[in-house]
């Protein structure tokens, strides 16, 4: 019964990972970290012409909270300026 509970623990905190990861394409991660505090048309009707644009947008958003690691952010900028800037 004592190694029971640390594996069913384990077994638990496994499938919240899996269950809350996030996809790693650019929409995936968009939308689990940018949508996680705005909805998903606010964020995709907002002007930004150019990447740079985006770039300070989303340091914005670190310096208010946002977690990404150096690939998720390079990975979100390449598909918001893709999708959603005029260049």
């Amino acid at each position: 019964m004592k190694r029971l509970v640390p594996l069913t623990v384990c077994l638990i905190a496994a499938l919240l990972v899996v269950g809350c990861s996030a996809g790693t394409d650019g929409a995936s991660l968009m939308k689990s970290k940018c949508g996680s505090c705005h909805a998903i048309d606010w964020i995709t009707d907002a002007s930004a012409d150019t990447r740079a644009d985006w770039e300070g947008t989303v340091a914005r958003m670190e310096t208010k909270g946002l977690v990404v690691t150096d690939e998720e952010r390079a990975t979100i900028l390449e598909y918001l300026n893709a999708e959603y800037g005029a260049e």
